[in-house]
């Protein structure tokens, strides 16, 4: 049987954009860090195994309630990437995961802070986080005082993330035309792009051509962007957190 294409349902997460549950779930997150964050004080190498574990859980449901917020607003506005609504929501949620990042942060920096035989006993009693916990070890080097990480959370959300939304908000509003079967088709690039699998071969070019050609047409905005993101990506990874290149 053909696939039947349909409008896809985010009604599991949200029913709305404008939904009364969508500020419900904001206060329900903003509650469960102000009680991370009193544990500030608390956290100690010499914690008991249990006491570890419920502090990962508890920064496991913040993870979980951001990314139900942050997700809805992504997928709607990857949805109507033109619409002002979804524009103001995924900016919304974005300047949220930043502020939830921030006011959790402390535990993050006092982890990659601990000496190693300190952080290899934690290790052996949180497997389910073992693999999040040695990645965020890896980062110690490059990791900047709490200070430094909080503005560079704050920059990014008005900086190179707005700078990924103007990309997606102008590319996605280009129409693309294509021949097929004898008939020239206009396109978007979802529909466009299903042509690059194309068994023929001659098809799949035509696709990559009108692909780049339309862009071409705002190469200089286009280049502009992804530039200011290099930019952006050698001063903080390489002038400020130590990165090789």
């Amino acid at each position: 049987m053909a696939y039947e294409q349909e409008r896809w349902s985010l009604d599991e997460l949200f029913s709305d954009l404008q939904s009364p549950e969508v500020d419900a779930a904001l206060a329900e997150m903003d509650d469960s860090i102000t009680k991370f964050e009193q544990l500030r004080e608390d956290l100690d190498p010499a914690m008991d195994d249990e006491r570890f574990v419920s502090i990962l859980q508890m920064y496991e449901l913040i993870v979980r309630q951001i990314n139900r917020l942050y997700g809805f607003a992504s997928l709607k506005f990857s949805e109507d990437t033109q619409g002002q609504a979804a524009q103001t929501l995924r900016g919304r949620m974005q300047q949220k995961a930043a502020e939830m990042d921030n006011r959790t942060m402390f535990f993050k920096l006092w982890w990659k802070a601990l000496e190693d035989p300190e952080a290899d006993r934690l290790l052996g009693v949180s497997q389910d986080y073992r693999y999040w916990l040695e990645s965020l070890r890896l980062q110690k080097p490059y990791t900047l005082s709490e200070p430094e990480e909080k503005i560079v959370n704050l920059k990014d959300v008005n900086g190179s993330a707005a700078l990924v939304n103007l990309y997606s908000t102008i590319t996605n509003r280009y129409s693309f035309k294509l021949e097929l079967e004898g008939e020239t088709r206009e396109m978007t690039r979802e529909e466009l792009s299903a042509n690059y699998y194309s068994p023929d071969p001659d098809l799949r070019a035509d696709a990559y051509q009108e692909l780049y050609r339309v862009y071409a047409e705002d190469a200089p905005i286009l280049g502009q962007i992804y530039q200011y993101l290099v930019h952006d990506w050698r001063s903080e990874g390489v002038d400020l957190r130590g990165y090789a290149s």
